[in-house]
This record gives structure tokens, C-alpha cells and sequence, in this order.
């Protein structure tokens, strides 16, 4: 049975860290370099003299804790989760589970959450095992597949919801993926993000997976490629060597700032401004410190190299049979304009296709009403 859970970090754990932060041995950059070559060095300083003297925890931990949260003995382990019941009447018959991705956590997800409930959902937002307060799934790397079992035993032995809905971006796509392959629980999902692909197809691999590709088709494989080979060295650090990096950036809280920040920094659409404008630095260090103060730095990055113990595309002749929707954002992690009929092959049930010209790799964040009402539209198709 879950039980009611509040955040309430030990004193000596924050004192540890701001310990930490002020004893930080500052590394030589180049003059001038601004974002060239990751953080701008000036920017970052500033922000760590506000993480030091303004940033306040236990104001972000008491709003958070506004939000009901609980936790549930899954196979074994601690699984964290939050829980927002509709605020409307008549609810909606099927609850939605939101997913989240790397590198951040439940709370990115909360205003949509927030939202989604007042259109007439149950919400339930999990930390994904090996996130913040969600016990890592096994005491060894294992993937998202093996995340996701325990996402649905979560939501039917825990919860006892039988069929729901998914959202999900980043990691959390590719877990509805498997839910929706792996069990029959799964009413259909929505994502800003296409996970899985056909046979051959690879995400980031070039290639098409066909003979029949269309020019469009070779067009996006190409730039996907072109795009992981520029911007996901860290993909490819966490998939091979993740138990590396991870001394550091569990060490130094600096450091893993440093490295998630970068990450936030350069996934945010620069339409909507500078990124610490769009979602504040307040929350942006919440974040920083959600993985810091649970120890989860290391157990967050395992599912990278769990890529390498699981399939990543779909059998011959195989696809996702459950109602899908999508909502692309002009995310700089991607290339633009995923080919609708590229997807198809993947995809037997496409009931919505949403192309937006203004968001990136966080609309939960920066494009919450938007990503909301594309959501509702779908849930709308498949009731």
C-alpha cells in the first residue's frame, strides 16, 4: 500500500553541500567564450553566489510538499510518486501517468500535472527508479525496460487503475514505449518525443530502416545523426563509461551543476529567451539539488548504459499497436519535423500529430498550456 511522504531533508545533508559549494576549486576558462564551448563561465558565477547566499531549500521543499506525494514498496524497492486528483466533476474515467526524463525530475513535471488535473484527471507523477526519492530498480545497471515494469506495477498492484494513459518526453517516452509492448494497461500514449523506431532505424543511427524511404525520410535520419554525433558525447560517456563521471559529479556539487545546466541550457528553444529567464533559477537549482540531496546523481544515469543490455528498436515487422499522439517542439536536441509517415511505420494508431514553432526539449515547462490542451485533445480520441 503507498504511504503519505514529505520531503524533509536531513540539516547536516544541506549544510554538507553548501560546505561543498563554497569550497569549490574554480577550473581556468577561456576569456570571451561565453556558451561556445559549454557554461559561460561569468554566468555560472553569478549563479553560484546565488545558489550560496539567496537560493533558499526549505522554501522550495515546502513547495513542493504542496503537492501530495507518496511512496509504494515495488518489487522491493522504495518507488516515489506524486498524486493529484481531478478537480472538476465529472472526472475522467482513465488516469494519466506523466513520465519524466534526464536530467530532471518529478517536479519539472508538476505544472502540468497541475493543469491536467484541473482539466479532470487523477495525475500520478513517479521519480523513475534511480531518481531522487524512487529507490534505484536493482543494485546494477538495468535499463528502461526494467523501469518500466515496475511503472506498471506501480500503477496496477499499487494504484489498481487497469488501463491509463501515458505523456512522456525523453526517458519518459521510451518507458511508455515499453508499457505499451511489454503489458495491456496501456490506453494510449501521447509524447513530445518518438521513441522507438521501425526495425533498422535506429535513433541517431542515419539510417531509414527501408527501401522505400521517401527524400524526407533520409533527410531527418541524416540530420539526426549529424545532430548526435555534434551534441551527445555525454549520451555516448553515460552509455559506455557512466561509472566514471559519476565520482565527480556526486563529489562536487559545482560540478554536477555544471553538467546538468549545460544540458538545460542548450536544450531550451532560444526563441523563449535565456533559459535560466524562461524557468527561473530558483527552480533550476531545485533541480540541481533533487538529485544531490537523495544521492542520485550515479543511480539517474544507469539507464544510459541499460540502452546497451536492451533492444532500441522494434523487431521485423513489429510496431506499436496503442492510440499515439504527438506534439513536436522545435527541441535543439532533434532535428525539425519528424516525418509523420516515418513514425507510421513504427506506429499502427497515430490519432494526433501536433507540429509547434515555439518550445524545446521542456514544454511541460515552457509551453505548459499548449502541451496540455494537445494532451486533452488526444485523451479526448481515445476515451
Amino acid at each position: 500500500m503507498p504511504h503519505p511522504f514529505r520531503i524533509d531533508i536531513p540539516e547536516s545533508k544541506l549544510s554538507e553541500i553548501r560546505r561543498r559549494v563554497a569550497a569549490t576549486a574554480w577550473p581556468t576558462t577561456s576569456k570571451g567564450a561565453g556558451w561556445k564551448y559549454g557554461l559561460d563561465a561569468e554566468w555560472f558565477r553569478q549563479l553560484v553566489a546565488y545558489w550560496q547566499e539567496r537560493y533558499d531549500w526549505r522554501g522550495a521543499e515546502a513547495a513542493l510538499n504542496r503537492t501530495p506525494q507518496y511512496v509504494a514498496t515495488v518489487r522491493g524497492r522504495q518507488l516515489h510518486f506524486a498524486r493529484l486528483h481531478p478537480d472538476v466533476r465529472p472526472t475522467r474515467p482513465t488516469p494519466l501517468l506523466l513520465l519524466h526524463g534526464w536530467p530532471y525530475t518529478f517536479a519539472t513535471m508538476l505544472p502540468l500535472a497541475e493543469r491536467m488535473a484541473r482539466a479532470g484527471f487523477e495525475v500520478i507523477v513517479p521519480s523513475l527508479p534511480g531518481v531522487a526519492f524512487s529507490h534505484a530498480p536493482d543494485d546494477e545497471i538495468r535499463g528502461l525496460r526494467f523501469a518500466a515494469e515496475r511503472i506498471d506495477a506501480l500503477m496496477t498492484d499499487a494504484l489498481g487503475h487497469d488501463r491509463y494513459l501515458i505523456h512522456g518526453g525523453d526517458h519518459g517516452s521510451v518507458v511508455a514505449d515499453w508499457l505499451a509492448l511489454d503489458t495491456s494497461h496501456v490506453a494510449g500514449i501521447h509524447a513530445n518525443a518518438v521513441a522507438f523506431r521501425h526495425h533498422g532505424a535506429e535513433f541517431g543511427s542515419g539510417k531509414t530502416g527501408v527501401s522505400d524511404a521517401t527524400p524526407e525520410e533520409e533527410a531527418f535520419v541524416a540530420a539526426e545523426k549529424a545532430n548526435v554525433e555534434k551534441e551527445s558525447a555525454y549520451f555516448k560517456l553515460q552509455l559506455t563509461r557512466p561509472e566514471t563521471i559519476v565520482y565527480a559529479l556526486t563529489d562536487s556539487p559545482v560540478g554536477w551543476a555544471a553538467y546538468m545546466l549545460d544540458k538545460w541550457q542548450k536544450w531550451t528553444d532560444p526563441q523563449e529567451g535565456r533559459f535560466d529567464a524562461v524557468y527561473g533559477r530558483d527552480h533550476l537549482l531545485t533541480e540541481v539539488m533533487l538529485f544531490l540531496v537523495t544521492n542520485s546523481v550515479a543511480t539517474a544515469m544507469w539507464p544510459y548504459a541499460g540502452f546497451a543490455l536492451e533492444p532500441f528498436s522494434l523487431e521485423p515487422g513489429q510496431k506499436i499497436s496503442v492510440a499515439f499522439g504527438y506534439s513536436e517542439f522545435p527541441d535543439p536536441l532533434a532535428p525539425p519535423h519528424t516525418p509523420r509517415h516515418f513514425a507510421a511505420r513504427s506506429r499502427s494508431d497515430i490519432r494526433l500529430w501536433r507540429v509547434h514553432d515555439r518550445g524545446g526539449h521542456f514544454p511541460m515547462l515552457d509551453r505548459t498550456e499548449v502541451l496540455a490542451n494537445d494532451i486533452v485533445e488526444f485523451a479526448e480520441m481515445v476515451a
